[in-house]
């Protein structure tokens, strides 16, 4: 809204207490002049200058001890970190800020030691006393709030400026009287990388915990760093297993042990420490090339061609100290390697993983031959699996495609057909129950319910009857019966008609039928087959008789005439021969006449030779065999007619007949022997073994919108047009009925192509929905699962080196103002093992909760990590394309879970900058935190608590089964259950342990509670 007051205020209508302009502007006139004067009649001020040198000094003095105080205290906070704060340190430190109050806090108490209270001769007599902020009592959590709230931190590129505010400087003389009190802020600045420690160590522990879903996308984190290495693991023994290993054997009966996820967890860690750090634990590789080794020779034994390239050996020989162990079994039963001494050359992760790898094809290959048997099948009635073997197996196996193992797969009882539903979602079981229902109804259709032999002869020999030409339609030429007069000598008036008489009477029939019996110069599928001409000469005749009325006497008047009249009909009836053919040929060089080639028979093979016969049966209501018993029919039905109607009904005259007529060949049983055993089964013979497979990604078998399955349709295609005759001239029937057979073979072929790339379809579309419902028990989202780790896979199939070796590059960041910066990572243990607990003798930090590292127990165990695996489905997989007995496509998931924990984590920064100390070791561990106060109480901060990590990792594999590759073992999937990570049954992971036994479910001991055997693994 505009404004309308206008912005001057007049003073007499002002009823507020407003002093007028005019009056401030007198009372500032009066107050300078008084300023003025009282200025000109002051003395020349004195300053004491021995008080502010004192003061200087003392400043100087408060300044030196304030840095010697920060050093000390930082020294102190770092050593001992605050990660929980106690209850009654709640408003002194804050949870979130807990480092820097913990800092603040220190920095105060020693600088209040060191200072508060010192008194310092500077000449003359007098004395300078530095006076802290006063904290009254250094337990009350109030007075400690109220003091920090004077101590100040900022921290920025390497250097931290620490200020005290309020810090009162008293100058007293030689009687200590107090001369004067200054306060004076007082600021240091210190140069450390206590900051940058803290953050990096935050940052660390934060890192081991972001899960694998959380880090992927961002390519970071230890789910991501953990998932380039047991992905690609798991995806190459799954794959090994499924495509080149022994089907009797399988060379991975767990996919992933404990001891594998272990290795790949340290490596993954101590890439952490890259990433995070910019180093990592100078101890890392030798702890790892233990385990590495082991790893890498039973990779090798069972899969992982290295044995050539390493002598695994005198590897092991190198790393042990002990003599006595000189083998790799060895070496890996006692798990003990030297501290001394060059590593010697040996796998690395990198090798491994990609070794792994080259047994990834994510190229599959979809085979024809399981759609045409189908397809086979449907055509004979009966024919079993032991039969299609009997004819196929041999030819099969001669053509080098497929191996022995595979053709005894798929001809034998498959163990795929068998599937564990107890870890299944009930919803994804009834979705895919119905896919492979669909899917069964059309095999068990084939195999129970069709013989489209049978069918495709009886489609041959049909011939579609249909009135033809019609020369002349049923018809008379005359009137029916006369009407005689009354004679015109009778007078009409006088005579009543007192009666009347018809008489009918077949004169002559004429009648003849002619039939194509041969072959015409016409052989075309449509022809007119039978000729018929009628004619009957009928005699009318009418009596009638009249009465005189006036005599009243009887008939005296009789009158007679007569009338002959011709009813005729000529027309044809045609018969169009295998008109529901899908191979519509147009001309047949043998139609009715025995003829031709093919010759199933032993003469002539019969075509539709009767088919005129059966066209005439058809349309009179029985055949003639001359033109007499045509007549001799006719007569015994036209002697009544007296219309034309009558006419057409006395020889069956239908005007819309149209009618399918089946035939017989000369003997059915031989005909469908030969289609079959001799035609068929030579045809389907080569197109199993010549026809193009289709070529498809895994990944676009999961997730195509479009069934790549379809494309076989191409395949089938070009394999019909070698065997399917499109020529328009056929020899014969028996040649039609071989022909449509081929074209029937090759049309259910692609009907099984869609009906499986349909039940594919409703798999992949609609948001994955079926793998949703399978997976969503365990996994938030199936989606993220397909679309990250997965392209993960594919990533590293393509350029996996350099996935892997990127991870040293990361750097980290040191202040411009310290020189020569060297950070040191110091993990302990090292290497988190999962099968070993360690003790106070291996590693000095391990002891009970709270304890110092002096108070020794060797009773006292440490769990450094547990790892526990579920198989989400089981053996063998789950059928996510099914074709009854065996499956296109099969996944399988692991939900891996790992917790660990440091029993100390120390980080050293070094600089050569003369403004900090030597060395910052910023270190954590489980301890509790104290703090000495001025007062030398003991001060409960909190706790330090160690650096521990949980982290999922959720394996997707999914593989092509044996008819997607037509190679290798069944499916994927363990012959073994896993468990849930060790730290869900006890109460911390990680932990101080005592010697507890467990009982499982099983009602088999653990032995000790999450100690060496904490990872629950299953042997």
């Amino acid at each position: 809204m505009r404004r309308t007051r206008l912005h001057t205020i007049s003073i007499a209508d002002d009823d507020r207490a407003r002093v007028p302009f005019a009056v401030i502007g007198v009372l500032l006139l009066v107050s300078s002049v008084l300023i003025v004067a009282t200025l000109q009649t002051r003395h020349e001020p004195e300053i004491d200058r021995g008080t502010e040198l004192a003061i200087d000094r003392a400043e100087a003095y408060a300044i030196s001890e304030l840095r010697h105080a920060t050093v000390r205290a930082t020294d102190e906070v770092v050593r001992s970190p605050v990660t929980t704060v106690d209850s009654g340190m709640d408003g002194v430190l804050d949870e979130k800020t807990a480092f820097e109050d913990q800092t603040r806090l220190t920095i105060l108490t020693k600088a209040t030691a060191t200072l508060d209270g010192r008194t310092q001769a500077v000449g003359q007599g007098r004395s300078v006393e530095v006076s802290l902020p006063e904290v009254d009592d250094w337990t009350d959590p109030d007075d400690l709030e109220r003091g920090l709230e004077s101590v100040t931190l900022a921290e920025g590129d390497g250097i931290m400026d620490v200020t005290i505010e309020g810090v009162e400087f008293i100058v007293k003389d030689g009687n200590g009287d107090v001369e004067t009190v200054v306060s004076r802020d007082l600021t240091v600045s210190v140069g450390m990388t206590m900051m940058a420690l803290h953050e990096r160590v935050e940052a660390y522990e934060a890192h081991l915990n972001t899960g694998m879903l959380e880090g992927v996308d961002q390519r970071e984190g230890y789910g991501y760093d953990l998932a380039k290495r047991l992905w690609p693991l798991v995806w190459g023994k799954a794959y090994y297993d499924r495509l080149l290993g022994d089907p009797e054997d399988r060379a991975f009966e767990n996919v992933t042990p404990n001891e594998h996820t272990e290795v790949m967890a340290n490596d993954a860690r101590l890439t952490a420490q890259q990433e995070v750090f910019g180093t990592q634990d100078e101890y890392g590789n030798r702890v790892m090339s233990g385990p590495l080794l082991c790893m890498s020779y039973d990779l090798s034994d069972s899969a992982l061609d290295l044995g050539e390239k390493y002598d695994f050996d005198a590897i092991a020989d190198d790393l042990h100290p002990d003599e006595n162990v000189s083998t790799v079994e060895e070496l890996c039963a006692d798990g003990v390697i030297t501290p001394d001494g060059e590593l010697p050359d040996m796998p690395t992760v990198e090798e491994v993983v990609l070794g792994m790898l080259e047994n990834v094809d994510k190229d599959g290959t979809i085979q024809g031959h399981p759609f045409a048997d189908m397809s086979m099948y449907e055509m004979e009635t009966g024919l079993g699996q032991d039969d299609l073997e009997g004819e196929m197996r041999t030819a099969l196996n001669e053509t080098g495609r497929f191996n022995e193992a595979y053709l005894e797969d798929y001809y034998g009882d498959s163990e795929r057909s068998d599937v564990d539903d107890k870890n299944h979602n009930e919803n994804a079981l009834a979705e895919t129950q119905d896919i492979q229902d669909n899917l069964n109804n059309l095999r068990s259709g084939a195999v129970q319910d069709l013989d489209n032999t049978d069918s495709v002869i009886n489609d041959a020999y049909t011939v579609h009857g249909k009135l033809g030409t019609v020369s002349s339609s049923p018809s008379m030429d005359g009137l029916g019966h006369p009407l005689p007069p009354l004679p015109d000598e009778y007078d009409a008036s006088n005579h009543t008609e007192v009666d009347r008489v018809y008489v009918t009477t077949n004169t002559d029939v004429e009648g003849s039928i002619d039939k194509v019996t041969e072959d015409s110069s016409r052989s075309g599928l449509k022809q007119s087959l039978v000729s018929i001409d009628v004619k009957v000469e009928t005699r009318y005749e009418t009596y009638r008789a009249w009465n005189n009325t006036t005599t009243n006497s009887s008939v005296d008047v009789w009158e007679h005439d007569n009338r002959y009249t011709d009813f005729t009909a000529s027309f044809e009836l045609d018969g169009e021969f295998a008109p529901g053919l899908e191979t519509d040929p147009n001309s047949i060089e043998h139609v009715l006449d025995q003829g031709g080639s093919p010759d199933p028979y032993l003469g002539g093979p019969t075509n539709w030779g009767d088919a005129a016969d059966e066209v005439t049966r058809a349309f009179f209501g029985q055949d003639f065999d001359s033109d007499s018993e045509f007549e001799r029919w006719l007569s015994e039905r036209v002697n009544n007619i007296e219309s034309r109607n009558d006419f057409r009904d006395a020889i069956n005259y239908d005007s819309s007949f149209d009618e399918d007529i089946q035939l017989s060949p000369r003997n059915e049983g031989t005909l469908h022997t030969y289609i079959v055993w001799e035609d068929l089964f030579e045809v389907h013979n080569e197109t199993v073994t010549e026809i193009e497979p289709v070529e498809a990604e895994v990944m676009e078998m999961l997730t195509a919108d479009e069934s790549p399955i379809r494309e076989m349709d191409e395949s089938i295609a070009e394999m019909e047009a070698k065997h399917v005759d499109d020529r328009d001239n056929f020899e014969n029937a028996p040649d039609v009925a071989r022909m449509e057979a081929r074209k029937v073979y090759f049309d259910n072929m692609c009907k099984y192509v869609d009906g499986l790339a349909s039940g594919h379809e409703r798999v992949t579309t609609g948001g994955r929905n079926l793998i949703d419902s399978l997976l969503g028990g365990f996994l938030d989202s199936v989606n993220e699962i397909i679309n990250g780790p997965m392209n993960l896979v594919d990533e590293m199939l393509g350029t996996g080196e350099e996935l892997l070796q990127d991870e040293d590059d990361a750097k980290i960041d040191t202040p411009d103002v310290l020189n020569d910066v060297h950070v040191t990572v110091d993990g302990s243990p090292t290497y988190h093992s999962s099968q070993v607990a360690v003790n106070q003798t291996e590693v000095p930090a391990v002891r009970a909760a709270g304890d110092g590292p002096l108070e020794i127990d060797d009773e006292m165990n440490f769990a450094p990590m547990g790892s526990g695996y579920e198989n989400e489905i089981g053996h063998p997989g789950f059928p996510l394309i099914p074709w009854p007995p065996l499956f296109y496509l099969q996944v399988d998931a692991w939900q891996i879970e790992l917790e660990g924990e440091y029993a100390r984590f120390e980080v050293e920064a070094t600089s050569g900058d003369p403004s900090v100390t030597d060395a910052t070791t910023y270190i954590r561990e489980d301890k509790h935190v104290t703090l000495e106060t001025p007062d030398g109480n003991k001060l409960e901060l909190g706790s330090t608590d160690p650096i521990s990590y949980e982290n999922s990792q959720t394996i997707l594999v999914v593989v092509p089964a044996p008819q997607f590759l037509p190679q290798g073992a069944p499916g994927v999937g363990d012959n073994q259950q896993g468990g849930d990570a060790p730290g869900q049954l006890c109460h911390h992971f990680g932990a101080i342990l005592v010697q507890i036994s467990v009982q499982l479910i099983t009602d088999q001991k653990m032995g000790t509670a999450c100690d060496a055997n904490l990872s629950m693994r299953i042997k």
